[in-house]
């Protein structure tokens, strides 16, 4: 259904057909194209055209996809200033625990449970922003931040897996305390760039079970987190420690856990090696599953965050480069970018674009390359809140 409208009366998610009136001093220009934003409407009509004509039957679903965009960029502009002020919390916590276990003075594990409610609350209410957390990274603090990684990644895949919120609180303060027993381990071994000696290897793995006999001192230690602690470096086919169990006898937070706990080790730079894409690492780890991982625990996963994860980094067919903002559980290859680079990598101004909705549009594009960040010394979470 073709409908002819006013230029000023073209919203974001109309389907544009032609501009003009079909005379010799206003002939009909050809479009064919949606527009999602503003910025797009300016640079496909000129300002002097007085008329356009919109594919009516098109604008209901492109206008949905448009709006939703345009709604999840200004709830993500708001929730990333609540994200960072809880991250540079949480750093400040996990800072002070460390201490208190080196020390072997009290540990505030009331705390701990207060930071991981606010953990919950992120993710319930914005996932984007909640996995911006666990952007927010230095490598120099590894040892901080990923404790609070994990605790995030943890609730955001429990989510995923529907568990309730007093499932999340638990799983989220096992992630936030999981390697609580690192601090028996010396330094040098932690950082240590090459293979460990046999020795050091189990000084390594002696750390679950004392990070467990730790915690477990602690009042109202609830036992499904002693026991993801004790169990996040067990294994699916019992190539694990400290107990080599196999299968269902790891229990389901443990599996949670160690599945999170991989993946951000290799999304992190360290001391001694670069950090992983985002889609590298997942496909790494995909090529574990049914050995370390469970089938099914490898899997979900992935839907969870996304083929190409919320944070990555792309090369989209179009030569322009943007960030993955919004993962598509329906369709994985189409989730939703925010474009902040030109095919050059200089800065462009951001726009959002939904590759699902634009399919079959002569705007489609499809992500052709996951990229490195830093390959090119970006630091992309100055993007994020553009």
């Amino acid at each position: 259904m073709y409908l002819c409208i006013k230029r000023s009366e073209l919203k974001p998610g109309m389907y544009v057909v032609c501009h003009g009136r079909g005379t010799f001093d206003s002939p009909f220009v050809r479009v064919d194209s949606v527009t999602p934003y503003q910025d797009k409407i300016d640079s496909l009509i000129p300002p002097d055209a007085e008329f356009v004509l919109i594919d009516g039957s098109r604008a209901d679903v492109i206008s949905t996809a448009a709006e939703a965009l345009s709604e999840t960029a200004s709830s993500l502009q708001e929730d990333l200033a609540v994200a960072r002020q809880l991250h540079a919390d949480a750093l400040d916590y996990v800072k002070q625990f460390m201490e208190n276990v080196r020390h072997g003075t009290d540990i505030n594990v009331g705390k701990a449970a207060c930071l991981v409610d606010r953990f919950v609350e992120s993710v319930l209410r914005n996932g984007t922003a909640a996995v911006t957390l666990f952007k927010l990274r230095n490598f120099d603090e590894y040892t901080y931040t990923h404790s609070i990684n994990v605790s995030i990644l943890a609730v955001l895949l429990g989510k995923h897996l529907g568990l309730g919120k007093s499932s999340l609180l638990k799983l989220g303060l096992a992630g936030l305390l999981h390697d609580a027993g690192k601090e028996f381990v010396p330094q040098h071994i932690l950082n240590k760039p090459g293979k460990l000696t046999g020795d050091e290897f189990r000084v390594v793995k002696a750390h679950p079970l004392a990070g467990f006999n730790l915690l477990r001192k602690q009042r109202d230690m609830q036992v499904d987190v002693l026991q993801a602690v004790l169990e996040h470096h067990e294994r699916h086919d019992g190539s694990g420690y400290p107990r080599g169990l196999r299968d269902d006898s790891i229990g389901l937070y443990s599996r949670v856990l160690a599945i999170v706990d991989v993946y951000d080790a290799l999304t992190s730079k360290r001391v001694y090696k670069e950090a992983l894409p985002p889609a590298k690492a997942l496909a790494l780890m995909y090529s574990m599953r049914d050995t370390q991982f469970a089938a099914d625990d490898i899997d979900n996963f992935i839907r969870c965050v996304g083929v190409f994860p919320t944070g990555s980094l792309v090369r989209l067919t179009g030569g322009e480069h943007g960030i993955v903002m919004s993962i598509n559980p329906g369709r994985p290859t189409k989730p939703q970018i925010k474009v902040v680079l030109n095919a050059r990598m200089h800065p462009v101004l951001p726009r959002m674009l939904d590759l699902e909705a634009m399919e079959g549009t002569p705007e489609a594009q499809d992500i052709a390359e996951v990229l490195n960040p830093a390959d090119y010394k970006l630091d992309l979470e100055q993007f994020l809140s553009a």
